[in-house]
């Protein structure tokens, strides 16, 4: 994808006593303040040692949401080994879910007292030690308070992740769980995840270097930029399209445990390769889309193009619900699970890489405020729908459900991205390519 074009981005300068002097041709990172005399420009290390930390951070970015939603093809054991419902066995990561949005949010004061490395290096060895209690945990209630504690440490690589890349260059884990507690049990399954954090830590202490410079008003850009009316609207977007999917995640696992599919572990986990292929296609359709709408429209170029990718995503998402809705209501094939789940995540990915795109090439100086929230609005609502889809599923049926799913979606995107295309697209200042 080629170079994008930046638009003005000067930000609430009377406000926070900033200049508002900014470059109308492409806004560079931080790192470029800092003088290379000690060799600390990031752009400027050899492509080994780039690799290293690149590597550290992968390690740890994976774990971030993989780690989550490790073990939920174990629920049906853990629901008998601690004798609660398998429904209620299945709620035990909503709440971590839940907190990596919150955590999300509080580091970025923490970064801008401490700085990337510290606040990126210790939340992980934390997260090490909550994933070896919730492995040591013998019930329900403290299995999920170590499974919280872990959401809420271990997000941290999401917000720090984009903006060292960023600094650094230029412009599978559900089924995994499943395999090993099928030939174990769900203890020795958690234990390997803590076993990868641990190498995650220690990968991070070895390799992690601090790039940039923090910056004291990130607390105040934080608090403005939340409210701002794109990201404020694209984020509501984002959690409506990350609300279903999670769902799903968290839910499907107690729907095949039952007739027609009786599924054992293996099996289960091995339908989670759908929405594994699901987001690959949807991340390569999000890459193409957005390189081919800027070579569109290299001759009038507006950030605001970037966000029609999502008409096309939303439009399989619903697709993929539907197909997902009606095989679990008419009691068919797993394959239609299979389509269906592989649609849903594809149209969630690549509205995210529509999304995603387009505000940070809208705030390109925030590469670490955007990703926090986007990261916030994203696990605000997913983490619920373990609590409340299965009662409704019982009052009004798989049909109605997925229904109406469906037309929250689709509503929704409406409502919150066409605004922002017709509001900010007027008031943006087109550039030449």
């Amino acid at each position: 994808m080629s170079e994008p074009r930046y638009e003005d981005s000067a930000i609430a300068g009377e406000k926070l006593n900033m200049s508002t002097d900014v470059t109308q041709s492409k806004v560079e990172s931080h790192v470029t303040e800092i003088d290379d005399e000690d060799g600390r420009d990031p752009r400027k290390w050899r492509p080994r040692k780039k690799f290293l930390v690149f590597i550290a951070l992968m390690s740890s970015s994976i774990l971030a949401d993989g780690g989550m939603t490790w073990g939920a093809t174990l629920i049906v054991p853990q629901a008998l080994e601690w004798g609660v419902s398998v429904d209620h066995s299945a709620t035990s990561m909503n709440y971590g879910i839940l907190l990596q949005g919150v955590g999300g949010l509080i580091a970025i004061p923490l970064i801008e007292a401490y700085g990337r490395l510290p606040v990126w290096l210790w939340p992980q060895f934390i997260t090490t030690f909550m994933v070896l209690g919730a492995t040591l945990s013998n019930n329900y209630s403290t299995f999920t308070a170590f499974r919280s504690l872990q959401g809420f440490f271990g997000t941290i690589p999401q917000v720090v992740g984009l903006p060292i890349i960023h600094d650094i260059y230029e412009q599978k884990g559900p089924a995994l769980a499943g395999y090993i507690g099928a030939g174990s049990n769900w203890k020795v399954s958690f234990g390997i995840l803590t076993a990868f954090y641990a190498l995650s830590t220690i990968l991070i202490f070895l390799f992690g270097r601090p790039v940039g410079r923090t910056l004291a008003y990130w607390t105040k850009i934080l608090a403005i930029y939340i409210f701002k009316l794109p990201l404020l609207l694209t984020g509501i977007a984002t959690m409506v399209n990350f609300c279903w999917p999670i769902g799903i995640t968290v839910t499907v696992s107690t729907f095949v445990a039952q007739p027609p599919y009786l599924f054992d572990t293996v099996q289960s986990a091995s339908l989670r390769w759908a929405p594994i292929i699901g987001g690959l296609l949807g991340y390569a359709f999000g890459y193409w889309f957005n390189g081919w709408i800027e070579e569109s429209h290299q001759q009038k170029w507006r950030p605001e193009y970037r966000l029609h990718g999502v008409w096309f995503a939303v439009g399989v998402m619903a697709c993929g619900l539907l197909t997902y809705g009606m095989t679990l209501n008419y009691r068919k094939s797993w394959i239609g699970l299979a389509f269906g789940w592989l649609m849903v995540v594809f149209g969630m990915i690549s509205s995210t890489v529509s999304i995603t795109a387009y505000n940070l090439e809208k705030y390109p100086d925030q590469s670490t405020v955007v990703p926090a929230i986007i990261n916030a609005w994203r696990t605000a609502s997913g983490f619920s729908v373990g609590y409340f889809q299965p009662s409704w599923i019982v009052k009004d049926g798989t049909a109605a459900v997925f229904g109406t799913q469906v037309a929250v979606v689709v509503a929704v995107l409406i409502l919150t991205i066409t605004p922002v295309i017709v509001i900010e697209g007027r008031k943006a200042k087109p550039t030449m390519g």
